[in-house]
């Protein structure tokens, strides 16, 4: 048969195939974006996420060790607070460590617990301080 001479079932089926051809194209197109704008333009960060749950494993050095400051400053708060009693020079001193501990310890994920127990170093050793004194 001649291209030139088509019947007009030979050009409904040229049709479908041209149809059924250009909605593939379009299906493909419409399922990737078309980014708009500059092509050199950086994609916008996204917002980090807050952290749900503290993994002790991910921490660091310095938390570690700002963690064992807590610790460490409660268990001196006993000392001052006897040597703030008996001792009052030395208790100043005891209290002072009580503060460099619990300043450190504020670094640590127990910040409420370290702020309350710098509040009670340092009034203890306000209070050695003042005995020494008189």
């Amino acid at each position: 048969m001649n291209s030139a001479h088509s019947t007009p079932a030979d050009d409904e089926a040229s049709q479908q195939e041209i149809g059924e051809s250009s909605g593939e194209q379009s299906a493909s197109t419409s399922a990737v974006s078309i980014r708009k704008g500059s092509p050199f333009a950086i994609d916008p960060l996204e917002e980090p996420s807050a952290p749900a749950d503290i993994n002790l494993y991910e921490l660091g050095p310095v938390r570690y060790t700002a963690m064992g400051a807590v610790v460490a400053a409660t268990m001196v708060l006993f000392f001052a607070l006897l040597a703030a009693w008996k001792f009052p020079g030395g208790g100043a001193l005891v209290a002072a460590l009580g503060c460099l501990l619990a300043t450190f310890g504020l670094y640590s994920t127990h910040r409420k617990t370290s702020l309350s127990l710098l509040a009670i170093h340092l009034l203890l050793f306000l209070v050695s301080y003042g005995r020494t004194l008189n």
